[in-house]
């Protein structure tokens, strides 16, 4: 699209994530690869940019190295034998991390629900990472870890996020604790962490474990998926709200509070 007509993005973005179509599939690899196929056919120019080897340096050539390695450029000027060093280039560990708490259903007036709009949004990153030959993992969790995939990027990897995506329902109150503490014991490359979720809490043992990463110098990308409802409060009668994972209620009129609401 023209950098000069922003219009054109936002149509064009609008035909692959309308909620009203997204909320009738729940083939997520299909619509993994319509979407980005969709949003970036032909920006890279390699199917597998991450793989290959960097030159490094020279080094002599001893009894049984490979010829391959001569460089018979250096070979033809000096008469002496010298071997090309490489360094191999290494992929990027992508790990997808998706609450499922309880919180994660609600379903807003467009009809699809939180959960279901973020396993989508992982199945896309997932798809883009492999796509880009790096090695991608994914794990779920609430109050506890429900499932894992351990980073790869052979070519089942996708079909197995996916059908570990299908399965995954909205349930129990959420702890982010839980998969920090887990992945912080067995990170043992410096990767990209990906966390999906509504962040309704403040929770300040998260962005402690969130720090330890930076500090292993692990960058971090939050998504946080909200309904406009939960955004904009739209109702305007009393209404009973109940916290779906704790069970809490309160009962308040969203004309009195908007304000507050949306400020805070």
């Amino acid at each position: 699209c023209s950098p000069n007509n922003p219009q054109i993005a936002v149509h064009r973005s609008a035909q692959f994530v309308d909620p009203a179509a997204l909320a009738k599939a729940d083939n997520y690899s299909l619509l993994a690869r319509s979407i980005v196929e969709g949003f970036v056919a032909g920006l890279h120019r390699s199917l597998y940019h991450g793989f290959g080897s960097e030159f490094v340096q020279y080094r002599n050539y001893t009894e049984g190295d490979d010829l391959k390695y001569v460089d018979w450029k250096v070979f033809a000027r000096t008469d002496k034998y010298q071997m090309k060093v490489f360094q191999e280039e290494t992929n990027t560990n992508c790990y997808i991390v998706l609450d499922t708490s309880a919180s994660m259903d609600y379903t807003g007036r467009n009809g699809v629900s939180k959960l279901h709009y973020a396993k989508i949004l992982a199945a896309c990153i997932a798809y883009l990472v492999q796509r880009q030959g790096d090695n991608v993992g994914f794990f779920a969790y609430s109050d506890k870890l429900h499932t894992g995939v351990e980073p790869g990027h052979k070519s089942g990897q996708i079909h197995r996020i996916c059908a570990e995506l299908s399965t995954l329902k909205a349930t129990g109150p959420c702890d982010h604790r839980v998969v920090l503490n887990y992945r912080g014991e067995s990170f043992n490359r410096r990767g990209l962490i990906v966390m999906i979720s509504d962040f309704l809490d403040s929770d300040t043992d998260m962005l402690q474990g969130l720090r330890r990463f930076r500090f292993s110098h692990h960058d971090c990308i939050m998504f946080q998926i909200m309904d406009d409802d939960e955004l904009d409060l739209k109702c305007n009668d009393t209404v009973r709200f109940v916290d779906s994972e704790s069970g809490e209620e309160i009962i308040t009129s969203p004309d009195v509070v908007r304000e507050q609401y949306q400020e805070r």
